[in-house]
């Protein structure tokens, strides 16, 4: 298939063009507001000499969309800085409102309720911490002049201090996750009228810190969220009708209710939904064929939901769930019947399935290459650091020629876990970061991370993807190295996104993806300290040789120096006899009675080792180190207890 749309990297540049190629014209609300809010953004990031125009245009922009105009005229071409217009930099992108559900009606709302209960009578200064704080305090400001309030309005960063003279300050920023910014801002930037916070809230008790603190919040729970509200069955069904576009020709499908006990997701969580994920609800749609089950999730109405708009209705694969219907800021897609999770060891033809559906999403959204002078994604260098020791321009520049070699783009941001299942067809269907093609976060992704990102999902090593991939794109390329690079990148993004609440079974998947990431990030690092050294001017490279194990573990769950000396798991070591690997099970089965610890099988290579999950959160890991200890002298060698992610305890040969 001609692939209808290509993704396009959010840049500050190109949001600069594209207002002022529509200068004089008259361009959507959100879109005029949304834009000149990053541009404004960016500006205070980098002290841009404009970013009090910016700021006043973005003001004025709010006033008009909280007054509720459908369309702006954008602003004239020489408005926007030159420097803007060249920046090639990725739009910092607020979580709040590109993943997690804010929309900018929850700011009105917001601002609402601050007047509603409001105890200072005197001027105020309005200051959005940025970046997503920023996006919202504009129109919190908007909604205050509006009522006669005297107010300015401002963007914030720690160890900022803008000028508060005798005005109260209201913090406006993302729904909180530990408040330090926030207090900590709280107590830096306020003049004698002190300092409130106001936030959109998932939960009540992501403020309560704040406010054992002394300091005055005013929340908006996110049952009151816009996107939460319009996953109510009678208000979905009226959005529906007038703002759905239906993929499938013919009478357009009725909302029937929702699917008991997957309402709404903000309401009532669905089992496996994080909290701070978008809202979605099961729908039933009523069809002339009768009625069929679907999901509803939202998507950002603005700008940020343009490319997931787009990519929703261009994907067509069996793999991830169709699109039925798009609308502004909902797509409905098939709901899935998931029989069971991958099983421990995949069958090789379902690693061959993944690796062609990864494939044919590439060629469905090819990604725009990135503008010269495109600056180099942060991770590279993290990953140029653990190998060589030391910062070098040259080798992050070949690491980086590795990795695009199949598509320009890198994230910086979030890789999160690649989770794939078999329906009740038996087919192979994908729920994680990728499943659903609409996910903003997504536009950055490299088929490439997404190719490494098999081997720890299908527990295989590097040579088995790039023999498939190598089987599918012919040209005598080896691809060894560029998934290395990739992995690595995927590895140091997604180790610090592991789970930290664990109950067993979510800590035996967790366990199982550290081991696998270590594993694999260990044999990537290996081939690519050969890759350095071997282009290295000719002569042998003075940098040090990398570690059989990743000198930085991704998302250790324990740290690597287990109290009994304990070293990172080698290659090939002690390896129980018969007698001893009975003895060894035995031993740790009475050991993990303690509820510590759970210990989980898994393959390595043509053996096998069992993984030492722990069940408790990362408080609890410290004391852990005793119990570690503790197992070693029960077990006939402790030489047999390693650590590769997690502790790990070898049971025969890796083969």
């Amino acid at each position: 298939m001609t692939a209808s749309t290509v993704i396009r990297p959010l840049t500050v540049g190109r949001l600069a063009r594209d207002l002022a190629a529509r200068a004089g014209q008259p361009v959507p609300a959100l879109r005029c507001y949304e834009s000149l809010a990053a541009l404004w953004i960016r500006g205070c990031d980098t002290g841009l000499p404009g970013a009090q125009l910016l700021q006043e245009m973005t003001s004025r922009a709010a006033l008009r969309l909280a007054a509720g105009e459908n369309a702006f005229v954008a602003p004239e071409y020489h408005r926007i800085p030159n420097r803007l217009l060249k920046d090639e930099s990725l739009v910092r992108l607020p979580a709040s409102l590109a993943v997690q559900g804010v929309e900018w009606q929850d700011a009105i709302a917001l601002a609402q309720a601050w007047l509603e209960a409001r105890e200072w009578a005197g001027p105020v200064l309005v200051a959005g911490v940025r970046t997503g704080g920023a996006y919202l305090a504009p129109l919190v400001a908007a909604q205050l002049d509006a009522e006669g309030v005297d107010v300015r309005l401002t963007s914030v960063r720690p160890g900022e201090r803008p000028e508060v003279g005798d005005r109260r300050v209201l913090l406006v920023d993302d729904p909180p996750l530990t408040g330090r910014t926030l207090r900590s801002l709280a107590r830096e930037v306020p003049g004698p009228a002190g300092a409130e916070v106001l936030v959109p809230v998932f939960d009540a008790a992501d403020v309560r810190s704040l406010r054992e603190d002394g300091i005055a919040v005013t929340v908006l729970p996110r049952e009151q969220w816009q996107s939460t509200r319009r996953l109510e069955p009678e208000t979905l069904s009226a959005y529906l009708t007038v703002e759905a576009d239906w993929q499938d020709v013919g009478p357009a499908p009725v909302v029937d209710g929702l699917v008991p006990g997957r309402e709404n997701s903000a309401l009532a969580p669905w089992p496996g939904l994080r909290r701070r994920s978008a809202v979605k609800a099961a729908v039933r749609l009523r069809t002339p064929k009768g009625i069929g089950h679907a999901v509803a999730g939202w998507v950002p109405p603005g700008i940020f939901g343009d490319a997931a708009r787009a990519a929703a209705t261009s994907v067509r694969s069996p793999v991830p769930p169709a699109t039925l219907a798009v609308a502004p800021a909902l797509v409905i897609s098939e709901d899935l019947t998931l029989a069971a999770p991958l099983a421990p060891e995949p069958t090789p033809h379902q690693l061959e399935e993944a690796v062609d559906y990864v494939l044919a999403r590439a060629r469905h959204l090819p990604m725009e290459p990135a503008g010269r002078g495109a600056p180099m994604p942060a991770v590279l260098g993290t990953v140029t650091r653990a190998i060589t020791g030391e910062d070098g321009p040259g080798a992050t520049g070949r690491l980086h020629r590795l990795l695009s070699a199949m598509a320009p783009a890198l994230p910086d941001n979030r890789c999160e876990a690649e989770k794939w299942f078999l329906d009740a067809s038996g087919r192979l269907r994908k729920t994680g970061h990728l499943a659903h093609p609409y996910r903003r976060d997504n536009e950055l992704l490299t088929p490439l991370l997404d190719l490494a990102a098999l081997t720890v999902a299908f527990g295989s090593g590097l040579e088995a993807v790039a023999e498939a991939l190598t089987r599918r794109l012919p040209g005598g390329r080896s691809w060894h190295a560029a998934l290395a690079v990739a992995l690595l990148c995927y590895g140091t993004a997604r180790g610090e996104q592991l789970p930290r609440t664990y109950n067993p079974q979510r800590a035996a998947e967790t366990a199982v993806e550290a081991y696998r990431l270590q594993r694999g990030m260990s044999e990537a690092a290996g081939l690519l300290q050969h890759v350095l050294n071997d282009t290295a001017s000719g002569r042998e490279s003075a940098v040090p040789r990398v570690l059989r194990r990743w000198a930085q573990p991704p998302g250790a769950l324990v740290q690597p120096r287990l109290p009994f000396d304990g070293a990172p798991a080698p290659e090939s070591g002690p390896v129980p006899e018969d007698k001893e690997r009975e003895m060894t099970l035995k031993a740790v089965a009475r050991w993990a009675k303690a509820g510590q610890f759970h210990p989980v099988r898994e393959r390595q290579g043509q053996g096998q080792v069992l993984l030492l999950a722990p069940v408790d959160g990362p408080a609890s890991w410290d004391a852990a180190r005793a119990a570690l200890e503790e197992l070693a002298g029960r077990l006939p060698r402790p030489g047999l207890l390693g650590w590769c992610g997690v502790p790990v305890v070898t049971l025969d040969e890796a083969g």
